[in-house]
């Protein structure tokens, strides 16, 4: 088992720890490994001893802020994920604000091409400036706020979705 340089010692690392996407939000892959465990976000933070729980957006964990360097050589652990790999995921600074509504694309969502049983939040739907989805006749569809900041984890923001558009189809 190869550990990160500062990786203190006794840090056992968790059994199952899914490997991000090269294009999810950081938010979005906490959200998976709380999933995983069948626990809140803010359980998992707790249960890692990362430290204080950052202060959060009115769209809770998904746009989740930028790490200190000790907290993300402890997830790094604990995953066994490079530091590198991590720095790369986090939001960036600016992203990080209160809105309105949260854009995603359905279809991105739930039909992840690298993995099609791992539905992931890309990254680039927390950039205030996302209109567009990349993929050529895909829709972008929001969400409000209030909606997300209740979800304890990624399947259950998939639940909130997909009750959504039942609705709207």
């Amino acid at each position: 088992m190869q550990h990160e340089p500062c990786c203190p010692e006794g840090v056992r690392p968790w059994p199952v720890a899914p490997r991000p996407f090269d294009d999810e939000a950081f938010g979005g892959w906490l959200g998976r490994l709380a999933a995983r465990y069948q626990i809140s976000v803010e359980q998992l933070w707790q249960i890692g001893g990362l430290g204080a729980y950052p202060a959060l957006t009115n769209a809770g964990w998904l746009p989740f802020p930028p790490m200190n360097e000790q907290a993300l050589c402890r997830l790094a652990c604990l995953t066994h994920v490079g530091i590198q790999r991590l720095e790369a995921l986090q939001t960036p600074t600016a992203w990080v604000s209160d809105r309105d509504q949260l854009p995603y694309c359905f279809e991105c969502l739930l039909l992840n091409p690298v993995d099609v049983s791992s539905p992931r939040w890309k990254r680039d739907w927390l950039d205030p400036r996302t209109a567009v989805c990349q993929v050529p006749g895909h829709r972008m569809n929001t969400l409000a706020p209030c909606r997300l900041r209740i979800c304890r984890n990624l399947t259950a923001v998939l639940w909130k979705v997909r009750k959504r558009q039942r609705r709207s189809s």
